[in-house]
């Protein structure tokens, strides 16, 4: 078996940087393609690093490493199998990870679509996660391999919409399954046998988004066998038509050798797609001990604004805090006590108290990646309600977001928040108050973005709970 390739990447003519990202061993005969999700700070980050780690690892992991992140029920199947597999879930922890340590990371992602090609059994094992495909050409016919973890995709499953539907819908990018959004991943595989002149096309959906499968089987079949300039003219013609987004394209073209009788040996490829569950809490333990052993040879570096440390952290600001809040302890103290007989607190004068129980919120990862991929904005507004609507589902608690309330231009409250509510205790009167942190803004209840909001306090026999959600800036 003979395999050419030839791996293009294209950032299109409207977006200006390139998510995309391809992955290439061919010593190896293993070629997939990424597209990575999550503006901002993360930009291109999340695909690069999918397709470093698994070009990393691919030849550090043996068969018991594989076994220990996909679980031992899959001991009869070949390494080579499974190792694409076990790096495809090992990308998506070390992402998930990243995200958890640097926050600004939060919401990134990428899909994964590949194939690796048994010389020993004339087989090629294809593999996907998310909304890149895998086409096969044959004999003048395209077939897609792959199966899209879209939205889109689901409504058309469940009879909600049709195929031309589809193709005007405004949801075209909002995926269902994609590496780095989730502790673990389920991977889709199946596997068939490769015939002599097969011509295997990867690509990113800025391809399919823009051409039809007719329209691809043509290019291939024009240019057949020069995969090179089969890439290069799917990507210009994919540009052509719109170039929407980022396009990448690897092609593989197989030249086989048959047996005189014309079959092919040992081969028994799936005739399903098998999907490689999630990973259990002992496999996930398993993929954590593999990555803190080989990340050191890790060679994409996280975005410096990621990285940039967090002034609310630092020791010199905590303990500027802490004067700053015993200064004011002190003559807080003296303003009241210093004529006990005559001032007394507000709890001593009505037996209540009037403040805040302040809880303060964001989407969830998964849910701000699909905020983050619906491009018309009246379908993200409708979205955005249902996850209001959705409260118990759709939030997580927000760390470290500064908190001050103030009257009359005078600082009256500072404090930071936590996964915990704030207790703010302050007498009766209406407030300013100021949230902040990095790239985040509140989302007031008429889904409006705002810097700070005003705060009436009554007095009660409790603090009067409130929830506010704050938001990314530039995803809205």
């Amino acid at each position: 078996m003979m395999i050419l390739s030839s791996a293009q990447t294209n950032t299109g003519r409207v977006r200006t940087e390139n998510q995309d990202c391809f992955g290439v061993k061919q010593n190896r005969d293993f070629f997939f393609v990424c597209d990575g999700m999550g503006g901002g700070v993360a930009g291109d980050f999340a695909s690069k690093c999918a397709v470093d780690v698994m070009l990393s690892l691919y030849d550090k992991i043996d068969k018991q490493d594989c076994l220990d992140i996909l679980g031992n029920v899959y001991y009869n199947y070949d390494e080579a199998i499974l190792k694409p597999i076990a790096l495809i879930k090992t990308a998506n922890r070390y992402l998930y990870n990243l995200t958890k340590k640097y926050p600004k990371l939060s919401g990134m992602g990428t899909t994964c679509a590949g194939v690796w090609f048994d010389r020993n059994t004339n087989l090629v094992h294809i593999y996907n996660v998310g909304d890149s495909r895998v086409y096969r050409i044959r004999n003048g016919k395209i077939s897609l391999l792959t199966e899209d973890h879209s939205k889109i995709k689901e409504l058309i499953d469940d009879g909600k919409m049709t195929q031309e539907d589809a193709k005007m819908a405004e949801i075209q990018s909002m995926i269902t399954r994609a590496l780095g959004i989730g502790k673990t991943v389920k991977v889709d595989y199946k596997s068939e046998i490769v015939k002599n002149g097969d011509i295997y096309v990867l690509c990113t959906d800025g391809l399919n988004g823009e051409l039809s499968d007719f329209t691809i089987n043509d290019i291939v079949n024009l240019h057949k066998p020069d995969i090179g300039m089969i890439s290069e003219e799917l990507i210009t013609a994919a540009n052509n038509a719109g170039g929407r987004d980022n396009t990448t394209v690897v092609s593989v073209y197989v030249q086989d050798d048959l047996q005189s009788d014309g079959t092919y040996l040992n081969c028994e490829p799936t005739e399903d797609i098998v999907v490689f569950p999630d990973e259990t809490k002992n496999n996930s333990d398993k993929e954590k001990a593999l990555i803190r052993k080989f990340e050191r040879g890790f060679s994409v570096p996280v975005p410096k604004l990621a990285t940039k440390k967090n002034i609310f952290k630092s020791p010199l600001f905590i303990a500027i805090v802490l004067v700053l809040f015993l200064i004011s302890a002190v003559f807080v103290y003296t303003a009241i006590f210093k004529d006990k007989g005559e001032q007394k607190s507000i709890v001593e004068l009505t037996g209540n108290v009037s403040g805040l129980k302040l809880d303060i919120e964001t989407f969830t990862a998964d849910k701000l990646m699909e905020i983050i991929n619906i491009k018309d904005k009246v379908f993200k507004i409708q979205f955005v309600q249902e996850c209001c609507d959705d409260l118990v589902n759709s939030l997580t608690p927000m760390q470290n977001v500064t908190v001050s309330l103030s009257i009359d231009g005078q600082n009256k409250y500072m404090g930071m928040s936590s996964f915990r509510p704030l207790d703010i205790k302050l007498p009766k009167g209406t407030y300013d108050m100021t949230l902040s942190y990095p790239g985040y803004k509140i989302l007031d209840k008429n889904l409006v973005l705002k810097d700070s909001i005003s705060v009436t306090l009554e007095v009660s026999d409790e603090l009067t709970k409130m929830l506010i959600i704050m938001v990314p800036e530039k995803d809205f």
